[in-house]
């Protein structure tokens, strides 16, 4: 992959940097989507129209907290972008570090409400009781692994923060192929089940927020 893919929204025509800078994370946010998507499509095919409507039934949490990462992400790169815009590395130093810090705790809050209030909410939207269980088995497997979603969403806001949209989609590309692959390989051949669906997500994840780490590296 090339290192020097950054957009340049200084010098220049403006409307042409802006487009390709945004393109990125317009796609971004559609593949970040198709993570439930194609959970939902593979559960439907394989375990049947129960299944189905379990995973479905989450698709309202799922994309709170995938839009709540990706706000956070976004928001922390606001604060890196002036720094880096003012060629000040020590205050861009401190930026990266704080954004690490809120990271890790608005996960670990996330997951904290996750554990006690994952259960009444999925009551409180209207989730029927024939589904309940296995609705809460994804969604929940979800929350706990809710810091790899952070992870990757404050590494694609530090790299966007620097003018780079494009390396963060190349890395969300691959996770999300890798999800429906293992999406197949969980739920047909290893028989796990609608929480399979959701420990697949997760691992994509991971391996989308590892690669962008390493790539900041």
């Amino acid at each position: 992959m090339k290192r020097n893919q950054r957009v340049n929204l200084i010098d220049g025509p403006i409307l042409p940097s802006l487009l390709s800078f945004a393109f990125p994370i317009l796609l971004s946010n559609i593949f970040q989507q198709l993570y439930n998507t194609s959970d939902v499509m593979i559960v439907g095919r394989f375990l049947g129209q129960k299944s189905l409507a379990a995973v479905g039934a989450t698709s309202a949490i799922f994309d709170l907290i995938v839009g709540f990462a990706v706000g956070v992400g976004n928001g922390m790169g606001i604060v890196i972008a002036r720094s880096y815009g003012a060629k000040n590395e020590n205050k861009l130093r401190k930026s990266v570090a704080a954004t690490t810090i809120i990271g890790g705790i608005l996960s670990l809050l996330v997951s904290f409400i996750g554990v006690f209030g994952l259960y009444p909410l999925l009551q409180f939207l209207g989730t029927p009781s024939g589904i309940l269980n296995q609705s809460y088995l994804y969604i929940s497997t979800i929350v706990n692994g809710v810091a790899v979603t952070f992870a990757y969403n404050l590494c694609a806001g530090l790299l966007r923060a620097i003018g780079d949209s494009l390396a963060a989609l190349y890395f969300l590309i691959i996770a999300a192929i890798l999800n429906i692959l293992l999406d197949l390989f969980f739920i047909t051949q290893l028989h796990l089940g609608v929480q399979s669906a959701g420990i697949a997500t997760i691992i994509a994840q991971s391996t989308s927020a590892i690669l962008c780490f390493l790539y900041i590296l």
